[in-house]
């Protein structure tokens, strides 16, 4: 039986969350996200630049589980306000309450910045 404060509702919808990231000196890494209070899956991760990339390398950015890397989203050099790009089909892997998910972002040459968006479903309270 779920927890009487879980979305039961929700179950089964995806939900957005937004993170700005950065490929500028003193702001790559990885950081852990706050936990959740309920279990998602990763349906998405979407980027878009706002502010330009330095153009000598690509810009990557993961989410993780832990150690494991669920999604990969690359920013090509010189990339312009505005660009787009996006890990459709990221591990579905679920997250339960107590894990967190982790943003690195990693760039050789520094650089740049953007706004990333989590899509996840979210999930039964328990495992099937």
């Amino acid at each position: 039986m779920p927890d009487e404060n879980y979305p039961v509702p929700l179950i089964g919808t995806e939900h957005t969350i937004h993170i700005p990231v950065s490929f500028e000196t003193g702001e790559l890494g990885e950081i852990p996200l706050p936990k959740l209070p309920y279990r998602v899956k990763l349906k998405r991760v979407d980027h878009v630049v706002t502010k330009a990339l330095a153009g000598t390398n690509d810009g990557t950015v993961t989410v993780k589980k832990g150690a494991t890397t669920l999604a990969t989203v690359t920013v090509a050099l010189s990339a312009a306000i505005g660009e787009e790009d996006a890990d459709t089909n990221p591990t579905g892997t679920p997250f339960e309450t107590s894990d967190q998910i982790r943003i690195a972002t990693a760039k050789a040459a520094a650089g740049g910045k953007g706004l990333l968006a989590l899509v996840l479903e979210i999930l039964p309270s328990h495992s099937s």
